[in-house]
């Protein structure tokens, strides 16, 4: 995932200051400001940084984002270790502008981009010696994933009550991690991890209403554009993306059961109409949340209020340029008002083991 922190903006602007010197005094190509100038395609190309720490490499290039990545670890390694890395990767987004997607990741292309620019072995392998533990560990979040995971599915009840009960507990039990938690690193300061799901041609309702829902689970959503899809990304600690991952995966296929049991119930049919119940079903369950919220004490209220804020800082950081658009489109009244009637008897409750198979999990409504 990557992974943000005011420590890893400053890594961040760090490994930009030395792109521009290499494309500029080693490749002779043209830079101004986040962008650099290659006079075989007549075209500028954004310098886009992102750190990560969860893959096996020292870094990448992910030509969907035109998006350049290296491991938090190198926040701890030399200088000339940290150039040869960026260096690296500089030459897979050069020979991807001049060849295409189409090449192997090391293609003799790729090797002969490294000789002309003088850079040995030492560049070419540069990224693929991350030694063994190097890669960031969540131990205490998977207890926690696991803690919630059982709550949830307690909401699978028959007794309505428990179900509630098992929500709430559910919602309380990460309220407290996050606040006492923090997911502070080891100099202290406060990490937030994205991660891009639901690959989709467009942004739809069904989305819109999966990251309405999302949101109540201690993360913020952003949609991202990559190529000809638009990404989902969520945006939080590790264990809440964790979390909103796995019933982004659920509510991906449900929904659309649950629309087939409101067309059935009410014969609903059209676009609109199906538009109009994902957004009512999200707002009839995110009105549910926010009436257990209203019922906590006000040291939990309080606590409400910190979590938010830091999400909203949280979103800046990650998006400092973040513009917000609204959706337009025809609207169903009656639709909604099923929807959000389904909404408010929905409970969300993942299989206690952790799934690979969204379907796996369950999505529980009570009628």
């Amino acid at each position: 995932m990557i992974v943000y922190s005011q420590k890893i903006i400053r890594f961040v602007n760090d490994i930009k200051g030395i792109i521009k010197d290499v494309l500029s005094n080693e490749v002779r190509l043209r830079v101004e400001r986040n962008r650099f100038y290659d006079p075989v395609q007549n075209f500028s190309y954004p310098i886009q940084v992102v750190v990560f720490n969860n893959k096996s490499m020292l870094g990448y290039f992910d030509p969907t984002f035109y998006e350049l990545g290296f491991h938090e670890c190198l926040m701890l390694a030399n200088r000339e270790q940290l150039q040869n890395v960026i260096r690296h990767e500089l030459a897979h987004y050069i020979t991807f502008i001049h060849y295409g997607g189409a090449l192997p990741p090391h293609s003799s292309q790729f090797r002969a981009f490294c000789q002309k620019m003088g850079w040995g072995e030492e560049v070419y392998r540069a990224s693929t010696c991350l030694e063994e533990g190097a890669e960031a560990s969540h131990l205490q979040d998977s207890t926690l994933l696991r803690k919630v995971q059982k709550l949830m599915a307690l909401a699978s009840s028959a007794n309505k009550n428990e179900a509630e009960q098992a929500m709430i507990k559910s919602q309380q039990l990460l309220l407290k991690h996050n606040v006492d938690a923090r997911y502070v690193g080891g100099d202290g300061e406060e990490k937030v991890l994205l991660k891009r799901i639901l690959k989709q041609k467009k942004v739809s309702s069904k989305v819109r209403a999966i990251a309405k829902i999302l949101n109540t689970f201690f993360v913020t959503t952003v949609y991202n554009r990559g190529g000809d899809f638009t990404y989902l990304e969520i945006l939080g600690s590790a264990v809440n993306v964790e979390i909103a991952e796995y019933v982004a995966g659920v509510l991906e296929s449900e929904l659309d059961h649950l629309w087939q049991q409101a067309q059935k119930q009410a014969r609903l049919k059209g676009t609109i109409a199906k538009n109009s119940f994902f957004l009512g079903l999200a707002k009839g369950y995110c009105d549910k949340i926010e009436a257990l919220k209203r019922e906590y004490n006000s040291e939990v209220q309080s606590a409400l209020m910190v979590i938010e804020k830091q999400l909203t800082d949280a979103q800046a950081m990650a998006y400092p340029h973040l513009r917000f658009t609204r959706s337009s489109g025809g609207y169903c009244q009656e639709s909604s008002a099923l929807g959000e009637q389904m909404g408010k008897h929905l409970n969300i409750h993942p299989a206690v083991c952790r799934a690979s198979n969204p379907s796996e999990a369950l999505i529980g409504y009570e009628q």
